[in-house]
């Protein structure tokens, strides 16, 4: 069964991968950063899916600029004096989401720099792996943030 639902995810990811090729993947922004996968522009399930085999298997992954849209949140570690930012992406039928951590390019402000809580975005970064106590984390770094309005979805910002 591993091995079936495995398969499926290497199918699905070859899809979006060649849907990004047809689809203007390597689309440029208003800074001029090259876009090596463009989630932004595909759908919710395919986007999903994308973001699971992502964290599933990062290493193809790993330095590539990627650009994703879905809902802002966050998590105040008072305990570290951290604050994490992510960018949150719903199934097609919005039962289960995938987040992507981010970390924004220049000099930004918490809170007031920041979107509340479930207002759409759209990030634009770099993949990397980060530890911490041991565990492994995927963010996007040197990231650019853009608020969405409702319904805007596209790749431009």
């Amino acid at each position: 069964m591993k091995k079936i639902i495995r398969m499926f995810v290497l199918c699905l990811a070859a899809a979006v991968l060649v849907s990004c090729a047809a689809g203007g993947s390597g689309a440029e922004t208003a800074e001029t950063v090259q876009v090596d996968l463009d989630l932004s522009v595909l759908s919710g399930t395919v986007v999903y899916a994308q973001v699971y085999n992502m964290m599933y298997d990062p290493d193809p992954f790993l330095g590539k600029v990627i650009r994703m849209s879905g809902y802002y949140n966050y998590f105040d570690d008072q305990a570290n004096g951290v604050v994490y930012h992510a960018c949150i992406i719903p199934d097609a039928t919005a039962c289960c989401a995938q987040g992507i951590e981010f970390v924004r390019a220049g000099d930004h402000a918490w809170p007031d720099d920041y979107p509340e809580i479930g207002d759409r975005i759209m990030i634009t970064g770099r993949l990397e792996i980060y530890e911490d106590q041991g565990t492994r984390y995927l963010h996007l770094v040197d990231a650019e943030m853009v608020l969405l309005e409702d319904g805007e979805n596209e790749a431009t910002p």
